[in-house]
């Protein structure tokens, strides 16, 4: 009987040891001072709660993987994303018309919100952006430091021309969005386009000769009527110069001069029914295949026998009013006219130069 009542004693100490140490299962983080057991906020939150001094930023919900994609479709959830804009699509950038300084960009805006801003990041003949990388200004030409706008700043869905760039290099484009006081979001898909090389041709012709050297008769100038020149003179420029072509007209003599006789009739800008003599030239056409367009400059587009003077000072003839045109061409006439004194001699003569400039 005593064997018995000591196995018994025995099993009901070793019961009791194994539940005093049975280890207590937490998850929270524990300290000697603190332990936290429930460390979850929950799945809801706030979007922003602030005063003056204080401001919290909570999440709107909870996932279990970090990312979410598939070849159309990207989901970045979380806190960092939650805050993040929509990434917005590549950006049109195009050359329309054949510049060799500019370009033209539509930048995307993702659909976010009005007060999201935009920094438009641009390569020189890099589509990597692994160098000579700048960003678009305020002003619209590049520069080294970023610049941010919100959409309308970059001219909405309008928008307008990056300045000040090479001709003939290949520019990449890509624009970021960010949000308030957070996160720049990912850039965009990459656009592309090419300047070109500036251009420029002019050339010179009459209606009776189709190359240099050339020679304008008046023919016999009777005193007191207007002789017109039987060949008109034509220049045409092409050019792709930002702000135009121009053409220019001076001459030699200041006038008709005649050696033999040592007299000049002079030019004057006027009309010379109301002159006892007098001597100029008249724009009578312009016209272009594209751009432009084309104008006659005052002293030479007056009507009837109204002229322009020609004298040493370089004049402007005609423009393409500063804008790039295509065969852009401008005839004229010369008139004179003689008085009853005037010396009769066969050498009247004046020597005319045209110039034709771009303004690039």
């Amino acid at each position: 009987m005593k064997k018995l009542n000591l196995n018994i004693f025995i099993f009901i100490i070793t019961l009791i040891v194994l539940n005093f140490y049975t280890p207590l299962a937490f998850a929270g983080p524990i300290s000697t001072n603190f332990q936290l057991l429930d460390y979850g906020f929950g799945a809801g939150g706030t979007a922003s709660s602030s005063s003056t001094n204080f401001m919290v930023q909570g999440i709107l919900g909870e996932v279990e993987t970090a990312s979410l994609s598939s070849t159309n479709f990207l989901g970045l959830p979380g806190l960092t994303y939650t805050l993040q804009p929509n990434t917005p699509a590549a950006p049109s950038l195009t050359n329309p018309s054949n510049w060799y300084s500019k370009l033209k960009i539509i930048i995307d805006n993702g659909g976010n919100s009005a007060d999201t801003t935009f920094v438009i990041q641009i390569s020189s003949g890099s589509a990597t952006f692994a160098n000579n990388v700048y960003y678009v200004q305020g002003d619209y030409t590049l520069g080294i430091l970023p610049v941010s706008q919100i959409y309308s700043g970059w001219n909405s869905s309008t928008g307008f021309n990056i300045i000040g760039l090479y001709p003939g290099t290949t520019y990449y484009a890509r624009v970021a969005a960010s949000r308030g006081t957070f996160t720049q979001g990912p850039y965009s898909a990459v656009a592309n386009a090419a300047t070109i090389n500036p251009s420029f041709t002019f050339s010179v012709v009459t209606s009776s000769q189709g190359s240099p050297p050339f020679s304008v008769d008046i023919g016999n100038i009777t005193a007191g009527a207007v002789s017109t020149s039987s060949d008109k003179v034509t220049a045409t420029i092409t050019t792709n110069a930002s702000n135009g072509g121009l053409i220019y007209l001076n001459g030699t003599n200041t006038g008709l001069k005649t050696t033999t006789a040592n007299y000049t009739i002079s030019s004057s800008s006027n009309d010379l029914n109301s002159l006892l003599e007098g001597y100029g030239a008249r724009g009578t056409t312009v016209s272009q295949t594209s751009g432009g367009p084309m104008e006659l400059d005052s002293p030479y587009n007056g009507a009837g026998q109204t002229v322009g003077i020609i004298d040493t000072t370089k004049r402007t003839l005609s423009d393409s009013t500063q804008l790039p045109v295509t065969s852009g061409q401008t005839s004229f006439e010369l008139k004179a006219k003689a008085k009853s004194t005037t010396p009769s001699a066969t050498d009247y003569t004046d020597t005319i130069t045209l110039i034709g400039t771009g303004s690039f």
